[in-house]
């Protein structure tokens, strides 16, 4: 893969491509956006451009330092994830970072460091990180990804150059999935376009992972359950969730982007959305509305660890009222 092959974002992948080819690299660099949206795949095509050692089209795939990157063993390159019994990436690990990060590189002009969700750093990881980004070595390169900047402290966001990244349109996105998969039923790729909202790693996973499709099916359910108004109908979409608190998230994340799909149809041309344009007689806009503010305020307090069946039983009755009364 190379800066060509990287689909949408063309401003964010411009700024990157010519500052791995002129050398107006700048030592912290934030990639931020939706999960989804591509920020590791740039990141990481920044990374290997960095350390090529082939001609002017960087990187050229090629090469040794690129066979070495894509193989994971290039010495000057360590990647920072959190770890996968963690829910944090730990303090020790940015200050093994910060200690190596003095030693030269081994075979590059630059050193790199990849943390890849950044915004998943404790306040002590934060503030390690912080440190050494205030007075960095010449040669080193820090590459930050985080879904949310907002949950990175501003002295860190302040010391990077960001990069943000958007969904990108949908026939672009269809146009992408068609190469991706290109045995996929129509039917399904265009629900995975429309599920996606122009995010292509959703809708890839809406057509790889069958956990995803069923979350998408459930939060159907519940929608199609309001606008019955049979109490019932909500209590039973909303019971597997009772005891699962992070299905029922994921059922509040799914819902809520299904009320802006079906907010959207009454402003949408050239593009059929079945699900949405079925639930838009019953959901307006403004309703559609007041159901994504309840569910917001429902989240939140369901993170901050509310009790998970109180609040899949307030949720339906909370839903239930705003289609009652708005």
């Amino acid at each position: 893969m190379n800066f060509d092959s990287f689909v949408g974002n063309k401003s964010a992948v411009r700024a990157v491509r010519m500052a791995a080819e002129n050398g107006g690299t700048g030592h912290a660099w934030l990639f931020c956006g939706e999960a989804g949206t591509g920020k590791k795949t740039l990141a990481s095509l920044f990374a290997q451009a960095l350390l090529c050692g082939g001609g002017e089209a960087k990187p050229c795939g090629r090469c040794g330092a690129c066979l070495k990157f894509l193989k994971g063993a290039h010495p000057d390159i360590s990647v920072i994830r959190k770890p996968a019994d963690k829910s944090f990436i730990l303090v020790e690990q940015i200050r093994k970072v910060r200690e190596e990060i003095y030693i030269r590189p081994n075979e590059s002009e630059y050193k790199i460091v990849l943390i890849e969700n950044a915004d998943n750093m404790n306040p002590a990881a934060a503030n390690a990180l912080l440190k050494v980004l205030e007075e960095p070595p010449a040669y080193a390169v820090f590459l930050l990804t985080a879904d949310n900047e907002r949950k990175l402290p501003e002295t860190i966001v302040s010391r990077c150059r960001t990069v943000e990244l958007f969904a990108v349109p949908l026939p672009e996105a269809k146009d992408w999935l068609s190469r991706r998969m290109p045995g996929a039923d129509p039917a399904e790729l265009s629900a995975a376009v429309l599920y996606g909202g122009g995010n292509l790693g959703r809708s890839l996973s809406f057509l790889e992972d069958t956990a995803v499709r069923r979350g998408y099916e459930q939060a159907l359910e519940l929608a199609r359950a309001l606008t019955t108004r049979r109490e019932f109908d909500v209590l039973e979409a909303l019971a597997p969730f009772e005891g699962d608190r992070s299905g029922l998230l994921r059922l509040m994340e799914d819902f809520d982007r299904l009320l802006g799909r079906v907010a959207a149809c009454k402003f949408r041309t050239g593009q059929t959305d079945p699900d949405a344009e079925a639930l838009s007689a019953r959901i307006s806009p403004l309703r559609a509305a007041a159901l994504h503010d309840t569910l917001d305020e429902l989240r939140s307090a369901l993170f901050y660890n509310a009790n998970c069946a109180l609040t899949a039983a307030l949720l339906g009755a909370r839903l239930k009222t705003v289609m009652e009364t708005v």
